[in-house]
């Protein structure tokens, strides 16, 4: 198979190549595989708990609890690591 990569693609597959953790292309594509195989199986094991919490927050903002962009901002600037 060849893949033909738009020109940002190919520079971020080069840089991890140079990082020299993977051996070719072919082994980071794997990796990269892999990690999207483990995000969705995630998404799959955790869709009620998600679906749940979204009833929640959307339920919130219809009685008007919910912030502003603002707001939203700084609440997740002060839960950030020092």
């Amino acid at each position: 198979m060849s893949l033909i990569l738009d020109d940002a693609t190919e520079q971020r597959l080069q840089r991890e190549l140079a990082r020299g953790t993977y051996r070719d292309p072919a082994e980071l594509i794997a990796h990269a595989l892999d990690l999207v195989a483990a995000e969705e199986d995630w998404l799959l094991r955790n869709r009620d708990a998600i679906n749940d919490r979204l009833d929640v927050s959307f339920a919130q903002d219809g009685r008007g609890e919910g912030h502003s962009p603002d707001e939203a901002r700084r609440l997740l600037a002060s839960h950030r690591p020092a």
